[in-house]
């Protein structure tokens, strides 16, 4: 049986174009667009009345582990800088996650990523009382929404070397059973969380795994100043040149944030085929400055960090940001960036996503958004940044099969996934609490 979706306007991001016409949907893939021919007895055709329909966004730097944290209690003291806010609130929570509420951050996220459209997550996962399996239940959690999720094990050595063991060795039990089973579904990346809080003994062990798998480093880098200053301080070296020597730098490689890279190291990037994930929203909040998007001349993708998974209104944030930063980026490379996380995405699944071309993952998101004004390849930035947001996201399927159907989740009961999240979340809250300083 086929989907077919007609009177359709369908947008792609990669390059930005807007046809209309319809999708033909087999076997969890893209069949066939613009005239599908012929409906069969059996097919279930779905008329769009006009309205866009987009292929499923991708997030490209995220924590689920973060989706509990909504509204938690503010800190015994008000953080001062960036190390005063990992240390008061973002450490303490990955500190207080045991396995149940791994899994219930993952599901929250995961549903939350399906209400704004994006159907791939590019994860980045800390737990350190909670190592060993971890990113198995982010798959429970997450599969039961089936969303697609790119993973890692946020390895470390905040909590001594038994610590960051355990993160190398979560992060390649993960990796062989991702080469093992090649779903499309779930892959892995090596995973670390910044330089100023690794040991060279560490690195070196994170870029050999990497080798050994031929798989990327997902790491936070010059997210602040102080990434830069520790480099300075413990190697006598930029933290390029540690990074660089260190071969975290490596094909496939996602640099969160690239805050505090210079011009010289943000334009040298490009020859080492490694992507940098852009968050605005979480760089606002965190008050750790912008990272000028037009020094960089490798892939930039865009995430949240942990904001949700609204890719739509990362968007609008990753625009008007740069407006207020002297504007030195266009409005194509804000498409470009939401483009270049599902390029980054496909190449670690092995399927297409992010695109609506025939043999692409059948990975799309009906909207209820009608145009009131002309849509094209070239005014499509302005209909995405000032005319779109998630409130427009209606259907949504993944993988040929229908998650949500006129804004009701298919997949999962969500009112009492709700409700079982917030007793979860109230349980957080008192680890966190509970916890020594």
């Amino acid at each position: 049986m086929a989907i077919i979706l007609k009177n359709a306007m369908r947008v792609e991001l990669d390059p930005p174009s807007v046809a209309a016409g319809e999708l033909r949907i087999e076997n969890g893939r893209i069949a066939a667009r613009g005239s599908t021919g012929e409906a069969s007895a059996g097919d279930e055709v779905v008329d769009c009345a006009g309205c866009v329909v987009l292929p499923g966004l991708v997030n490209g730097h995220t924590h689920l582990y973060s989706a509990l944290a909504v509204g938690m209690p503010a800190p015994r003291a008000a953080p001062r800088d960036f190390l005063e806010i990992l240390s008061h609130i973002w450490w303490r929570l990955d500190r207080a996650l045991d396995a149940d509420l791994i899994e219930t951050s993952a599901r929250i996220g995961a549903l939350d990523a399906v209400r704004c459209g994006a159907t791939t997550i590019i994860d980045h996962h800390a737990s350190p009382n909670c190592i060993a399996g971890s990113l198995d239940r982010i798959e429970r959690g997450a599969g039961d929404l089936d969303v697609r999720v790119v993973q890692c094990y946020e390895t470390t050595d905040r909590h001594g070397r038994a610590g960051a063991r355990a993160g190398v060795e979560e992060n390649r039990r993960y990796l062989e059973k991702c080469r093992e089973r090649r779903d499309g579904r779930f892959a892995a990346l090596v995973g670390a969380h910044a330089s100023f809080t690794l040991e060279p003994e560490t690195l070196a062990e994170l870029a050999a795994l990497a080798g050994e798998f031929d798989v990327g480093i997902h790491i936070h880098v010059a997210e602040d100043g102080a990434d830069e200053r520790d480099c300075r301080k413990r190697f006598a070296r930029s933290l390029f040149d540690h990074l660089a020597r260190s071969g975290v730098l490596r094909a496939g490689s996602i640099l969160a944030h690239g805050t505090h890279l210079d011009a010289v190291a943000a334009a040298r990037l490009k020859d080492f085929g490694v992507s940098v994930a852009h968050n605005p929203r979480s760089n606002m909040n965190n008050s750790v400055g912008y990272a000028r998007l037009a020094d960089f001349t490798c892939p930039v993708m865009l995430g949240t960090d942990g904001i949700g998974s609204d890719m739509l209104t990362e968007a609008k944030f990753a625009w008007f940001k740069s407006r207020d930063a002297n504007g030195d980026v266009s409005p194509g490379r804000i498409i470009g960036m939401m483009a270049a996380a599902a390029a980054r995405a496909s190449e670690a699944l092995g399927v297409t996503v992010g695109r609506l071309e025939p043999g692409a993952a059948a990975d799309v998101v009906v909207t209820d958004y009608l145009p009131a004004t002309p849509l094209n390849g070239e005014n499509l930035f302005g209909h995405l940044v000032f005319g779109m947001g998630p409130q427009i996201v209606k259907d949504m399927m993944i993988g040929g099969e229908w998650v949500m159907r006129d804004r009701r989740v298919l997949v999962c009961d969500e009112a009492a996934v709700r409700r079982r999240a917030q007793d979860e979340s109230a349980r957080l809250w008192r680890q966190i609490a509970s916890l020594p300083d």
